[in-house]
């Protein structure tokens, strides 16, 4: 997973691209190696391909070589996927790796990259044309069926955590395309001649073409052209149905007219214009880049496009050329790089075509698998349908690459084996030896992984003596009699084996009972081991017979243990049953009853233990007499079954079993410290159905101290548990965990600690009324201290609380009503706790831990639940000094807020303007973010053009006390008159960089 880029910069989703350092390395090739394109015999014919992979070496650092880590996962060793070879996700690199694919499964691509050499042994590690070889030759050749990618990425210069950034591909596609061609300009191709390695060796030739940049005069057809290289072209997604569109988009020039008319120096005047883009040329490999990436300035938001955009198999590029040019101009869509997900996260693949199989391809990190021409059409995206109320699939096509038809070949895309043959001769040789290296090491270690998956670990028991084979699962129950008779034979020295084999057999055994179990039929010595379900550590026994004779019968008898309680609730002692298997329960109820001296079957309550929930916890399940008649064998009951067996009427409510069951089925162990230490060495059990306060009281008597004096804490730095009425369960408290235990009177549910601030104004402010401006003062916030407070707590009773508080910090406020209690949102001041509101329900977010902030008043406050209390300020889009474009920062009461329109707050502003020119039908109000108010020029951009029929708690705005209102004299011009020549030319609003433009007048 990763993010998306930022949108603003950078290419279409201006990500920070990342920084390529190139170092080189070369030599001369030998003959192929052996193992080289060696297929991969299958671990299990079952096994689908594996979800991730693992790299065949751990990192190189200053080598090229390295060796096998000697753990590893097994889906490191499933078989390779028939389709390719995927790459490893370094944390958010599947957009790196979607390009790396295309660029592997372009024959074009893929050997221009084995054509390099490097020009010594020595260097390499930062090499990225030799990475590339490698990770290339890997991917062609390598038994694996993920790669690594890191030995790559460290070639870029990127550092270990680099690759949980998201990347920009266009701008990663550009900077590695650059980096690559530096290094072929500098070294040699296979053939040894630099020159022509120059003029031959480069993938920006492949990728490359170029477009016209243009101005022409409407009058006189005069202008300026300026011929630019593009590695892709940018097209536009809103309000497009297809690529075709798009590309005729892209090509209608814009006309330059009214104000924005062209200075034509031809014609010594502004005339108008055509300004435009147009393709010159176009490179073998077209590269189309879907802006699926916006930005809506409505909400100041960048958002993700998922409208449906079709585009072709074929394109044929002719019509949108700037002229006709000879050439071919047919392509056929090689790769669709996909995106999922929305604007600010999201998951990067690809669709490619295979051309030297023909066979397209769905490249997901490390998994490669094969698609059909339905799966690309559906990556076209969804079509909004009217109605329609499911937000549209985020899984859509974002960038294309196109591959150039050969002229000479009309109707068959795939280049023809003549002219493309990738084979282990066309890399290099110490390449090709790391790869023949690998995969051996590879192999040895996958027949090793294979040898320790399959094998078994049988206990086999012979009288008193015991011995341990080990033997492979896909053997036979023949071969492990074999091996058992062997091993028991060499085990008694000298002295041979009493037994011939032919008369000796294995059977299973019951270590719980300690008695023999399943008997395995003549035509099972030919199955597997894990046909018949064995598994590690089985115990079996070795059954002999006389020669002639038979092996001994198994008994129809059972053994089954029965167990009951004592007067304290502790289980006795078990006793054994002996039992027809066939027999009805009713029989094992009158031998239970006799065994444990119960009054009689009647009132002989039998139970199991079944497995409750998904915790493996056991819980006793009574058999009712419903059940009487029913066999032994089909109720499940086996040799060795465990049965509890109590005194009562059956299936009556009370049991002590079951109790005792429930008990040990809920009972956890929790760890604690005593008072002043770290250390959590003391343990208590307690079910973990009982109330918090159950606990304290088990703990209180070892910390000798009442439960008054100390407090119940999840850890050290964690809050303390103050609702003791809640359950050690719904506290998150599990088996083995520890609570802290801390000094101090513990709080009760609903109260809270929290921190009050006194903001201190320079100016005393006076009570805003409706309508009328009180000068906000600057945010000075001094700490007055700390209380212990209720959540029941209204505004009055907690202004009446704080009163003395803010007497001792210097205060001559005398009535509680003076104060104003609000909530701290950052560095600003927030919702006001009402009079006759508690604090929970005014003020839900405050919590322990939380700050608030007194304003003190000059006069008794009562603002009503519905009344709203906000923050409102001028614009002056004309003022001659950026300084002077916010002012008259005012504090507003809006009465009945939940029901205020927009247009009641007009008349309000009006007064406030205290300008009697400003009537409410020129008030025009916006709502500004905060951070807006740094910079007036971004109040430019907002929609000064409300509903005012909306009101001022619904959307857009959905206001709350201290939100901020700005308000501007409709009749006023947007845009000063003079620019603020205090500031610098790098600053809002200009901005400026190198090759920027200033335009100036005479002032006169």
């Amino acid at each position: 997973m990763g993010y998306p880029p930022d949108p603003i910069g950078g290419g279409e989703e201006g990500c920070t691209s990342c920084s390529l350092r190139v170092s080189l390395t070369m030599s001369a090739p030998p003959p192929p190696p052996p193992l080289l394109g060696k297929k991969l015999p299958p671990v299990s014919k079952n096994k689908k391909a594996p979800a991730g992979g693992a790299s065949l070496q751990q990192a190189i650092s200053g080598s090229s070589s390295g060796t096998l880590p000697t753990v590893r996962a097994a889906n490191f060793f499933q078989e390779k996927s028939a389709y390719g070879t995927g790459l490893s996700n370094q944390g958010a690199t599947c957009y790196m790796n979607s390009l790396l694919q295309t660029l592997y499964l372009t024959p074009e691509c893929r050997q221009l990259i084995y054509a390099w050499r490097r020009p010594s042994e020595s260097a390499g590690t930062f090499s990225i044309p030799f990475q590339l070889q490698r990770l290339f030759a890997r991917m062609q050749f390598g038994l694996v069926p993920s790669v690594e990618t890191k030995d790559l990425t460290r070639s870029f210069g990127w550092e270990e955590g680099d690759s949980f950034d998201q990347h920009d591909v266009q701008e990663l596609m550009k900077v590695l395309f650059d980096a690559l061609d530096s290094t072929f300009a500098n070294t040699k191709g296979k053939d040894g001649d630099k020159q022509q390695g120059q003029d031959t060796m480069s993938i920006n030739n492949l990728f490359q073409g170029h477009l016209e940049d243009y101005i022409t005069c409407q009058t006189c057809g005069q202008g300026s052209r300026r011929v630019d290289a593009f590695t892709d072209v940018p097209l536009v997604v809103r309000g497009m149905s297809s690529v075709q569109d798009a590309l005729v988009m892209f090509n209608t020039p814009e006309i330059l007219d009214g104000d924005n008319k062209y200075s034509c120096s031809t014609c010594g005047s502004k005339q108008d214009a055509q300004k435009g883009l147009r393709l010159v040329d176009l490179p073998p490999l077209l590269t189309l880049q879907l802006k699926r990436f916006d930005y809506d300035p409505a909400t100041w938001r960048r958002v993700k496009l998922n409208t449906r955009m079709t585009f072709p198999m074929e394109l044929g590029m002719a019509p949108y050329l700037a002229t006709h040019t000879e050439g071919a101009h047919m392509y056929d869509l090689l790769s669709v790089l996909i995106h999922s997900g929305g604007a600010m996260g999201g998951h990067y693949f690809a669709y490619v075509h295979d051309v030297l199989n023909n066979q397209w391809v769905k490249v997901n990190d490390s998994q490669v698998t094969a698609i059909t021409p339905k799966d690309i059409e559906a990556m076209y995206g969804e079509e909004e349908a009217p109605g329609k109320s499911a937000p549209l699939s985020s899984t859509n096509a974002y960038m294309l690459v196109y591959r150039r038809r050969d002229p000479s070949t009309t109707t068959e895309p795939k280049p023809t084996t003549a002219t493309f043959q990738i084979g282990s001769e066309d890399i290099p040789h110490d390449v090709r030896d790391e790869v023949t290296k690998e995969n051996e090491d590879f192999m040895k270690e996958r027949d090793e992984y294979i040898k320790r998956r399959d094998n078994l670990s049988l206990k086999v028991l012979y009288g008193s003596d015991s011995t341990v084979i080990n033997i492979n699962k896909f053997q036979t129950l023949s071969d492990a009699v074999d091996n058992a008779y062997a091993s028991l034979s060499s085990s008694g020295g000298d002295q041979p084996f009493p037994h011939a084999r032919e008369n000796v057999r294995l059977r299973g055994w019951n270590s719980f009972t300690q008695s023999p179990g399943d008997i395995y039929a003549e035509e099972d010595a030919k199955k597997t081991l894990d046909a018949l379900h064995f598994h590690s550590n089985k115990q079996l026994i070795l059954e002999t017979r006389e020669p002639g004779g038979e092996f001994p019968r198994p008994s129809t008898k059972i053994i089954i243990r029965a167990v009951g309680l004592d007067q304290s609730n502790e289980f006795l002692a078990p006793v054994d049953i002996v039992i027809e298997k066939t027999a009805p329960l009713s029989q094992l109820r009158t031998k239970a009853s006799e065994s444990m001296r119960l009054s009689g079957p009647d009132t002989c309550r039998l139970f199991r233990l079944i497995l409750k929930g998904g915790d493996g916890a056991r819980e006793a399940e009574e058999m009712d007499a419903t059940k009487n008649d029913t066999s032994l064998e089909q109720l499940n009951i086996a040799e060795g079954t465990v049965i509890y067996a109590e005194e009562g009427a059956i299936c009556s409510a009370e049991s002590g079993i079951q109790q005792r069951f429930d008990s040990e089925r809920f009972m956890i162990e929790i760890g604690y410290n005593r008072l002043d230490e770290k250390t959590y060495d003391n343990f208590i059990s307690v079910d973990r159905r009982k109330p918090l306060r159950t606990l304290k009281a088990r703990i209180a008597p070892v910390l000798e101290c009442p439960v008054d004096t100390f407090k119940l804490c999840k850890n050290a730095l964690s809050k303390e548990f103050k609702d003791e009425d809640m359950t050690i369960q719904e506290a998150g408290l599990f088996d083995g965990c520890t609570v802290h235990i801390a000094k101090g009177s513990p709080m009760q549910k609903g109260q809270l600690k929290a921190s009050f601030l006194i903001h201190v104004p320079t100016v005393e402010p006076s009570l805003p009324t409706q309508g009328e401006v009180t000068t906000i003062p600057p945010p000075t916030l001094k700490p007055l201290q700390s209380l212990i407070i209720s959540e029941s707590q209204t505004g009055a009773e907690l202004r009446a609380l704080l009163l003395p508080y803010v007497k001792e910090s210097g205060s001559s406020v005398s009535d509680p009503a003076c104060l104003r209690v609000r909530e701290k949102l950052g560095s600003r001041m927030g919702k006001i706790l009402r009079t006759n509101k508690s604090l929970k329900q005014n003020l839900p977010n405050v919590k322990d831990g939380s700050e608030l902030i007194i304003q003190v008043l000059d006069a008794p406050e009562d603002l009503q639940n519905d009344d709203m209390l906000l923050e409102v300020v001028r614009f002056r889009p004309s003022a001659l000094r950026v300084a002077d474009m916010l002012s008259e920062k005012a504090e507003l009461v809006v009465p009945n807020a939940s029901t205020a329109p927009i247009s009641g707050l007009l008349p309000l502003l009006s007064q406030v303007s205290r300008n009697p020119q400003i009537g409410p039908s020129l008030v025009q109000v916006t709502k500004p973010m905060r951070f807006m108010l740094a910079d007036p020029f971004c109040l430019f951009s907002l929609n000064w053009e409300v509903d005012t029929d909306r009101t001022i708690t619904q959307s857009p705005w959905y206001m709350t006390d201290g939100d901020i209102i700005a308000y501007k004299d409709g009749a006023e011009p947007d845009w000063p008159a003079i620019v603020d020549t205090d500031r610098t030319i790098t600053q809002s609003p200009w901005y400026m960089t190198d090759g920027d433009i200033i335009a100036y007048k005479d002032g006169a």
